[in-house]
């Protein structure tokens, strides 16, 4: 390796280490941001359980600085999401072509709107069902009125719908994999139990609880997405082997 390669090696990692501290940056003041709106925000989290948990109770002491401490990451996470996506598509901007800049700025926006619909549907469709769930579940255990701990109900709530956001991805990845030729849909239909078995596990692992019902909620729609995956993939490989035809049949290739 010459001197000029390390030198460029270098400079290189220097300016990801700048992206990195931007993006902290960037964190830290959107934390702030939403330091001011966490009441508000704690208020959203608990509409799903109006009608349905009559009394929340805090165990320890320092819950309620635990409680404001993840409310606070979670919305300064989200506010933040845009800015540090920028600040590493900007970084990786100089390596790429015209093209190229295009599509990672597609692809990004995408994965922003699956990112918004899967929190949206984790928590006006999953989270909803899963409160009545498995309240009514623990009052067929218990005679006296059941109460709930604030700091486990805001941990489940926000896993679920950081969770839900992070399913709604897979249509976008078998995509990518499939524009890369790394996959094919031939393959994603293959090996689609293994992948279903592969899914299962992962959401066993994703889910807050760990009854068979919040698995089964998280699983569903992730075999539909998955599914959907296949179809995206395959029009893009229909379109790929098209375009390759398309250029062998005008004598670009011998």
């Amino acid at each position: 390796m010459t001197a000029t390669n390390k030198q460029t090696i270098i400079s290189h990692l220097e300016d990801l280490r700048w992206v990195f501290i931007r993006a902290v940056v960037y964190l830290m003041a959107a934390c702030i941001i939403s330091f001011f709106f966490a009441e508000q925000i704690i208020e959203i989290i608990k509409l799903p359980s109006k009608d349905v948990i009559s009394n929340f109770f805090i165990l320890k002491p320092t819950d309620s600085v635990v409680i404001y401490m993840k409310t606070i990451l979670y919305g300064g996470f989200v506010i933040a999401f845009l800015p540090i996506i920028y600040e590493f598509v900007n970084f990786i901007k100089p390596a790429l072509q015209k093209e190229q800049i295009s599509f990672v700025l597609k692809w990004t926006a995408f994965s922003v709107i699956l990112f918004l619909a899967g929190t949206l549907f984790a928590y006006f469709l999953i989270l909803p069902v899963a409160v009545k769930f498995l309240t009514d579940l623990a009052q067929t255990l218990t005679a006296s009125s059941m109460q709930v701990s604030f700091n486990a109900y805001i941990s489940f709530v926000l896993m679920l719908l950081l969770c839900g956001g992070i399913i709604f991805q897979i249509p976008l990845l078998c995509a990518a994999l499939t524009i890369l030729n790394i996959i094919s849909p031939f393959v994603l239909r293959k090996f689609r139990k293994e992948m279903f078995f592969g899914l299962c596990v992962f959401a066993a692992v994703i889910t807050p609880t760990t009854d068979v019902f919040s698995m089964t909620l998280f699983v569903a729609p992730m075999i539909v997405l998955y599914e959907l995956g296949i179809i995206i993939s395959d029009v893009i490989y229909k379109r790929k082997k098209s375009e390759t035809e398309m250029l062998y049949d005008g004598g670009k290739y011998d």
